[in-house]
């Protein structure tokens, strides 16, 4: 043992979230086992001997004390890197439980070793670096696995004098405050260059709470029996599923209990439409609506399922939550969105039993039909006081002929409605001539809603029916009255007043201006009349007409959007009668950004019929939303069923258009690697075709992964490379497009002189274009701004960056205005003028959050760093 304190090198590092509920006890394990391997492989491969350091362990981390002898340069350069290599490694190949992100300590002191362990004031400073609350939120918010702080004795006396590899510029200055500790420290993520986040994250408790509650349905009646009832289960369990036949009112019941309790969950109140079994929503969908509504930014939802339920658990781990999940299609939903909370309580509705779920401890409340004095009240709130009062008797019959389901008096109360000289007895008559349909209408448990919805059925005229039955197969959650007129190849003034039958007959709901909607279980009974009414032939084609309905659209948009797409193939065998036209370039995008979800259905659809040519075509005509207003998981659901539609086929071009366009989602996602493999796979294809111009295009793109990779010699090479296959073909657009990389490349190797004169010949090339090019002018504008910006030349980069600004708005690239003001805010930034640029910053900051770009961290940043 030493007698006396000795200076010494000490590493303190532990594991993000060790103890989250998601790791159980083998979890941890393995990442114990995890932890110490890449740690010993990484001292190894730094030429840090691990058998010579001391070593003391903290469970999840441990403190490693370095022998005097071994230089401290070897603890940031090459160690930092090579663990943060080596964590990436580990997992690339470990289940979600059992990755691994490290919070790493450097600092260096008096260090003494007794009969009980280690001690001294410096290795406390170690461990107050270790639990800094800049470090966990610089972690937390990193594109890498490992988040390293440093003291100031390090900084002051390895990092600023750029040893080895070192770049100073890299480690960002912190002040700590842990307990009476008070520190000056810097922090850096190796691995990337992106700087860390590091303000303080706000509280659980003090974020926003989320309110996605619906509104209640203003027909709710009575239900106080149930209503004891939910109380009860809620108290004494955190799972309460709603059981009842189709149409009984689950959700309206669901939702009016919720808003009676919700001040009870102040941690928030959640709401997930699922879809029900005819149409389950994507859990990815649903994790990413609450995520967002929890405080993480878009680019900061994770893409793979496990991980958005593994980030869900850990945000509601404290908090007391209301969760409503509406149409459950199955069991699984309902385990994979139950918050870790005990706090919290989870409410499902669902068309089935659920019975799985008591082994997840649910409490199971059954909500019967109304009675009939609640059904009368209905009726008369509905419909009218005075009418259901003339006729009391027939009310009542009535109410028992809707065998007391909510939605079946709905219906019937809007037929009512509808024709004011209409008897209540009438109603009643015809719901008697139908109950005795049941059987050739019958469907499982919903006997009496199919009589009710037929009876409504049978009262359109035979063209309305016919327009029911076929909307029925709608692959998407919404339509238009152009989709109705496609699907009956008529006029789109005819289809508006079909269309208005069945909203009178409330077979439909109109959710927005020219938008409907079924509701679900109307849809299944249209759809069921469609199979039955309807030959397999007649079915096929109307499915193929709303298709190429929704292919046709999306391309004229996309021709409005990205005019210089020319020669796009489009196989539409039923071509619309009256097409889809756009008033300019704003209608065109907001079109294809309103119809996404029905887009992707439609896709959807024709992959599951076997029209991989639809398929394919629909998510090419999606590129102009895409390069504009991203929307990355919408994207890559195009793009993934594009690739599987045309992988091993004979069309070889649309193959490599697909895989062109998922290497640029993967590009701008910051996944380069796998960029660069279907890059790389996309060049192949072309080569095969001998598509000179698609060749060419590869070279470029890789350079695009290359820039971002901080490459940028190399990136320059292939920019260049492109910029003659292009000028060799006389593609001008082609070739202003390549000198603007060109000019950015310069720009971020600091050549300024370079870039301002390929960004100028990019402007010429862009400027004379037939037909102009105004948004991809102003990008070449926006580069040269700041390259005049780096270059110092103040006065003629705002005149460029201007302009660039009045450009983008005009074409109404929110983006573009964004990335405008951005340039300007640095430029101010630059020159001096703080208060202009932080004005120009904010603008920026909002703009990118509403965007959900990923380059808002950058600004905010940016913003820190004014002050």
């Amino acid at each position: 043992m030493h007698r006396y304190p000795t200076h010494r090198s000490v590493v303190a590092f532990d594991v993000e979230g060790f103890s989250d509920p998601y790791r159980d006890d083998d979890a941890q394990t393995a990442v114990r086992a995890g932890m110490y391997k890449v740690m010993r492989e990484s001292f190894a491969s730094a030429g840090i001997p691990w058998d010579a350091c001391v070593h003391e362990d903290r469970t999840d981390g441990a403190i490693v004390v370095v022998p005097p002898e071994i230089s401290k340069v070897l603890l940031i350069s090459p160690l930092l890197g090579t663990l943060s290599a080596a964590l990436v490694g580990h997992n690339s190949q470990a289940r979600l439980a059992e990755r691994i992100r490290l919070r790493l300590a450097v600092h260096a002191g008096e260090v003494s070793m007794d009969d009980h362990g280690l001690s001294g004031t410096d290795l406390v400073v170690a461990c107050r670096l270790l639990v800094a609350e800049q470090l966990r939120t610089s972690l937390r918010h990193s594109p890498v696995p490992l988040a390293a702080i440093v003291s100031d004795g390090i900084y002051d006396g390895i990092v600023r004098h750029c040893y080895g590899d070192i770049d100073p510029a890299n480690y960002h200055p912190v002040p700590v405050s842990v307990k009476r500790t008070r520190l000056q420290a810097w922090i850096h993520l190796p691995g990337t260059e992106t700087p860390p986040v590091i303000e303080r994250a706000p509280a659980a408790g003090m974020l926003d709470s989320p309110r996605q509650l619906q509104p209640g349905v203003a027909t709710f009646v009575n239900r106080k029996q149930e209503l004891r009832a939910l109380d009860r289960a809620r108290r004494s369990g955190r799972l309460v599923v709603l059981v009842g036949p189709p149409g009984v009112g689950k959700t309206a019941f669901a939702l009016h209990w919720a808003h009676r309790v919700r001040d009870r969950y102040e941690g928030g109140q959640f709401y997930a439409d699922l879809g029900g079994p005819g149409r389950p929503v994507e859990l990815a969908e649903v994790f990413g609506k609450f995520l967002r509504a929890l405080g993480i930014a878009p680019p900061q939802v994770p893409l793979d399922l496990d991980e958005q339920a593994a980030m869900f658990r850990s945000l509601t781990a404290g908090r007391r939550l209301l969760v409503l999940l509406d149409n459950v299609a199955s069991a699984d939903q309902v385990r994979a969105l139950l918050p870790s909370s005990p706090m919290s309580v989870t409410v499902a509705t669902s068309r089935s039993q659920l019975e799985a779920l008591i082994a997840e401890g649910a409490q199971f409340v059954q909500v019967d039909r109304l009675a009939v004095e609640d059904g009368v009240e209905l009726l008369a709130r509905t419909v009218s006081g005075q009418r259901i009062k003339a006729e009391p008797g027939a009310a009542r019959e009535l109410v028992r002929m809707c065998d007391g389901l909510p939605v079946a008096l709905c219906v019937v109360a809007a037929r009512l409605v509808s024709r004011p000289k209409w008897t209540v007895q009438k109603v009643v008559a015809d719901l008697v001539d139908e109950q005795r349909r049941l059987t050739r209408l019958s469907y499982g448990d919903d006997l009496s809603v199919k009589a009710v919805f037929d009876v409504s059925y049978q009262a359109l005229s035979l063209p309305a029916a016919r327009l029911y039955r076929l909307l029925g197969m709608h692959p998407g959650p919404d339509f238009d009255s152009g989709v109705a007129a496609a699907v009956l190849a008529t006029s789109h003034s005819d289809a508006e007043h079909l269309v208005d039958e069945l909203l009178t007959a409330n077979l439909l709901e109109e959710v927005a201006e020219d938008c409907y909607r079924f509701h679900d279980l109307i849809r299944l009974h249209a759809l069921s009349l469609a199979e039955r009414d309807e030959s397999a032939a007649d079915q096929a084609l109307g499915l193929r007409r709303m298709l190429d309905w929704y292919l046709a659209a999306a391309t004229e948009a996309g021709h409005v959007v990205t005019p210089h797409r020319q020669g796009l193939r489009r196989d539409i065998e039923q071509i619309p009668r009256e097409p889809v036209t756009f008033g300019g370039h704003a209608d065109a995008i907001d079109w294809l950004d309103r119809q996404r979800r029905n887009l992707l259905a439609a896709a959807r659809k024709a992959f599951e019929q076997g029209l991989r040519t639809v398929t394919w075509q629909l998510a090419d005509a999606m590129w102009g939303l895409f390069l504009f207003r991203k929307h990355y998981h919408d994207w890559m659901q195009f793009d993934l069923l594009a690739v599987e539609a045309t992988r091993g086929g004979p069309d070889v071009a649309a193959e490599a258009e697909a895989q062109d366009r998922l290497g640029l989602l993967f590009q701008a996602l910051g996944r380069n690697d796998e960029a660069l493999q279907h890059m790389q796979r996309a060049a192949e294809l072309w080569r095969q075709l001998d598509e000179r111009h698609r060749m060419t295009s590869s070279i470029e793109r890789f350079g695009f992964v290359y820039l971002d990779q901080g490459r940028i010699e190399l990136a320059i090479e292939h920019f260049q490379q492109a910029l003659a296959g292009y000028r060799e073909r006389g593609e001008q657009r082609s070739a202003g497009l390549a000198l603007i990389s060109i000019g950015r490349a310069m720009t971020e190797a600091g050549r300024y002189d370079e870039a301002i004169g390929s960004l100028h010949e990019a402007r010429a090339e862009l400027g004379s274009l037939q037909p102009s090019d105004p948004y991809n002018f102003a990008r070449a504008l926006l580069a040269l701004g700041r390259a005049e910006t780096g270059a110092g030349n103040w006065e003629t980069a705002r005149e460029n960056l201007t302009e660039t600004l009045a450009v983008m708005r005009e074409v109404k690239s929110p983006l573009g205005e964004a990335d405008a003001h951005w340039a300007l805010g640095e430029l101010y930034d630059k020159s001096g003028q703080r208060s202009l640029a932080r004005e120009y910053y904010q603008r920026t900051e909002t703009m990118l959050t509403e965007l959900g770009n990923p380059g808002v961290e950058k600004v905010r940043a940016q913003l820190d760093a004014l002050g």
